[in-house]
């Protein structure tokens, strides 16, 4: 102990060593609750993250702040919890899974600054275990404290960036540098709020697509893009396996090189060569086994040329046998003449 009764460095640090565990447990204790609760929503996270602040670091806090340091409790950022989203409202969703699972001592969000902010700053909450907690798990967290940090990824690029520019106000920043300082800031609000409003399009265009295929208003003679093309095929091949994004966007790929460009030139080869194409499936296989793209591609081959000797060339020593069989049944197959 010092003279004036208060703890040594050396003190502190022995302090330090012995909650620094726990303070690791608690990091991912919070991340665990929050990944959990996350799961039930719409939310996709861009990833979390956690840290421990080093004793170092913490005894400069105490000596440049003039903190008592007679317990680590009077500094609420030992541990830090940091959670990337995609959109700028996912954070009010994750604002009320915080508020839910954990006891709140302190939040600063865009919803209670009442002031303009500095940069483009995230969200930051300092939480404890909620009281639902309980056992030999939990009892000797319950009273450490953790700073949760919610991004979207812009906010999480202006952090990393601004960080190592080193300027904690706007005062800091030379006057002729304050216009591009903010210009930046803003540009990244401004791409945020964008990225939101691409994402409700992509949401009511997708609702739309599937609504007017179910009261048969499709428009056949769209374009064909990876969300036409997904609600195409789940409402033409319901019974069919489908698998991840990329192998629809493969397809579309595929169909463009091919020169299909809307979705009735698509729907008229499938029309051409379905029944023949399952009987096919049946013969190989004795069973439904090809997903919605993989039986469109099945098709193809059956009423394209130029498509067939594509896939011939690339995939032959690997399908022998579907080769084989679709080359005794081409002929019967009316073609599509080549587009030029």
């Amino acid at each position: 102990m010092s003279d004036q009764g208060q703890p040594s460095e050396v003190d502190l640090k022995e302090q330090y060593e012995n909650l620094f565990p726990m303070y690791k447990r608690l990091c991912r204790e919070v991340i665990f609750i929050l990944r959990d609760e996350l799961k039930k929503t719409r939310i996709k996270n861009h990833g979390f993250s956690y840290r421990v602040k080093t004793f170092d670091s913490l005894y400069n806090k105490i000596v440049r702040k003039n903190i008592s340091p007679d317990k680590f409790s009077n500094i609420h950022d030992v541990a830090g919890v940091r959670v990337v989203c995609l959109y700028r409202s996912d954070l009010e969703t994750l604002n009320n899974l915080i508020s839910k699972n954990f006891e709140i001592t302190s939040m600063d969000t865009s919803r209670t600054r009442s002031e303009i902010q500095f940069g483009y700053m995230s969200d930051h909450y300092t939480v404890k275990l909620s009281k639902d907690c309980g056992g030999k798990r939990y009892d000797d967290l319950k009273s450490l404290e953790c700073e949760v940090q919610v991004r979207t990824i812009l906010m999480d690029a202006w952090a990393s960036v601004s960080h190592h520019l080193a300027y904690k106000k706007e005062i800091d920043i030379p006057s002729s540098l304050r216009k591009d300082f903010n210009a930046v800031s803003g540009l990244l609000y401004a791409a945020d709020t964008h990225f939101e409003l691409f994402r409700e399009g992509i949401d009511k265009s997708k609702e739309q697509l599937l609504t007017s295929l179910e009261s048969d208003k499709f428009d056949f003679g769209q374009e064909i893009n990876l969300d036409s093309l997904k609600a195409y095929l789940r409402w033409r091949f319901p019974e069919r396996d489908s698998f991840s994004v990329s192998t629809y966007s493969d397809l579309v790929t595929d169909l463009s090189i091919s020169k299909y460009s809307t979705i009735d030139e698509l729907d008229k080869c499938i029309s051409n060569c379905e029944k023949i194409a399952a009987n096919l499936e049946q013969k190989e296989l004795g069973q439904i086994f090809y997903s919605d793209t993989g039986f469109v591609r099945i098709c193809l081959m059956l009423y394209d040329d130029e498509y067939y000797e594509g896939m011939k060339r690339l995939h032959w020593k690997k399908n022998k046998k579907l080769f084989g069989l679709i080359d005794g049944i081409r002929p019967k197959t009316e073609k599509r003449h080549k587009i030029t």
